[in-house]
């Protein structure tokens, strides 16, 4: 049993004490090291079979990484330009120089994120309530949908989660750990600046232990990623607070700023993510259950939930866009109170809690009898948008690569795309300048000339087999996005995407 766990009941060694023997019995690390094996198979094997790509922000990323790479600065200055986030240009710099399959590594990085974001909140739950418990919680963080299609999109918040659970781990198996909490805490404040709150409320929590020239390394630290982030944005744009200013906006085209009490009274419902009554109800009880058994031992989890809350409630505040991804932190930690709900009640003694613990495990386990249905269901959606993506994607890849096409693509301006996400994926796939692309959307009239890339839409999926956490409002799109204009001629096709021309003086 690894230091610091609940100790099993003393009293009444019955069948319930036997089963949480037996779960710590298996928790060996031959059996975790097999068992983390067989995962990073299938993920692989997931890989290989239902390729993905990174999504619109990731893609940015990569075009931006890709001008670091080549000595330039990244251009910012785009159409509803994505919130950049330094240390994920840097990896996409790093991996620009494998070329075209920069996008799919992408991709195998998140994973590989996901799968030690798995192993970190296995181990961070088994610290404080034992193995059943935690192997019960973790496998319902594999009912989060949202999260396993950030996974396979290659967005930045799977790696952001894995490094802030890994900075609680730290923390947690040592109090007041220091430097290598900071450190972890100070990467992810180079992806996400909710780290940087985290950052500085420890440091406080450390200061009592800390001589004076620690507090100021450890204050170089804390104050080092929001420094950068700043400078990053300066050097750039001429603007140091370009990343607030311009995510505000984006935030406002798209309608997702909200006030602070519009947030709040958001928050059951994002928290639950996409069972939200298996894991308000079943995720809160395990919670308050958590909290009877931990005492003074759950300020952590608590201290991340009020965290995570708080920072929510400021990005509504701020202006910013208020969406499920930012509650994810305390949105994990009510998925690991299903299994504080299901199982708490092997670590109690006989008497009237392990009653009501019981009682508990009873209601929380029709609850989610009641909603399996509805979480294969959720499978079934993040296999068709799987689907959705990997057949978007590569019919793109390959309609771009048509010798007609690219030679259109090559002289024949503008080129129009149905929405602005499609922009950034031709800029990387192409070389082209963002001056060559344009949005229907950005546009005042139909264009009278150039290339015309037009989305098959009788073979899109339907948008709600592609989402998984519900319908979200469409881009605004003019009546010419994905409409073949009839001055226009047919170049090539294929059964997602079609281009047209009308190129005067170049036989089009």
């Amino acid at each position: 049993m690894p230091a610091g766990v609940l100790a099993p009941p003393t009293a009444g060694a019955g069948r319930e004490s036997r089963l949480a023997a037996r779960a710590e019995a298996l928790a060996t690390r031959r059996n975790g090291i097999r068992l983390l094996a067989l995962a990073s198979v299938v993920a692989l094997g997931a890989f290989l079979a239902r390729p993905t790509y990174p999504n619109y922000d990731s893609y940015y990323s990569l075009v931006w990484g890709r001008e670091l790479a080549h000595g330039r600065l990244p251009d910012y200055d785009v159409f509803r330009t994505p919130t950049p986030h330094p240390l994920w240009e840097l990896v996409s710099a790093l991996l620009s120089f494998f070329g075209p399959a920069a996008d799919r590594l992408l991709v195998l990085l998140t994973i590989a994120s996901f799968l030690g974001l798995l192993v970190v909140l296995f181990r961070f739950t088994q610290h404080l309530l034992g193995t059943l418990v935690a192997a019960i919680g973790t496998a319902f963080v594999l009912t989060r949908i949202d999260l396993l299609f950030y996974a396979l999109r290659g967005m930045v918040d799977v790696p952001f989660l894995l490094l802030v659970f890994g900075a609680a781990l730290l923390e947690l198996r040592r109090p007041r750990r220091g430097l290598p909490v900071l450190a972890l805490l100070a990467l992810a404040g180079l992806l996400r600046p909710e780290a940087w709150l985290l950052s500085g409320l420890y440091l406080l929590w450390l200061r009592p232990v800390l001589t004076p020239a620690q507090l100021l390394r450890y204050g170089a630290l804390v104050a080092a990623p929001p420094l950068l982030w700043v400078a990053s944005d300066w050097a750039v744009t001429g603007h140091p607070l370009h990343s607030l200013t311009s995510t505000r906006e984006v935030a406002g085209q798209f309608g997702r700023n909200r006030t602070a009490r519009e947030a709040i009274g958001l928050i059951p419902d994002y928290l639950g993510a996409n069972e939200k009554i298996v894991n308000d109800v079943a995720g809160g009880l395990g919670v308050l259950l958590a909290a009877y058994l931990l005492r003074r031992r759950a300020a952590l989890p608590i201290a991340l939930t009020a965290v995570g809350l708080a920072v929510f409630v400021m990005i509504a505040i701020a202006g910013l866009s208020v969406i499920p991804r930012y509650l994810v932190i305390p949105s994990l930690l009510l998925n690991l109170g299903v299994g504080v709900a299901l199982a708490g009640w092997t670590a109690m003694d006989p008497g009237r809690a392990r009653k009501a613990a019981v009682a508990v495990a009873a209601l929380s386990l029709l609850v989610v009898g009641w909603r399996a249905p509805s979480l294969v269901n959720d499978l079934r959606k993040l296999n068709g948008q799987t689907l959705f993506v990997k057949r978007q994607h590569r019919q793109l890849k390959a309609i771009l690569q048509e010798p007609s096409v690219a030679r259109l693509l090559a002289s024949c301006r503008p080129i129009t795309l149905p929405t602005h996400s499609a922009i950034p994926v031709v800029e990387w796939e192409t070389g082209l300048s963002k001056h060559d692309l344009e949005a229907s959307i950005n546009q005042a009239l139909p264009p009278s000339r150039g290339v015309l890339l037009v989305g098959n839409t009788f073979n899109f999926e339907p948008a709600a087999a592609r989402s998984t956490t519900g319908v979200s409002q469409s881009s605004a799109r003019k009546w010419w996005s994905n409409y073949p204009l009839s001055t226009f001629g047919f170049t090539a096709g294929n059964s997602m995407w079609r281009v047209y021309a009308r190129c005067p003086g170049q036989g089009g």
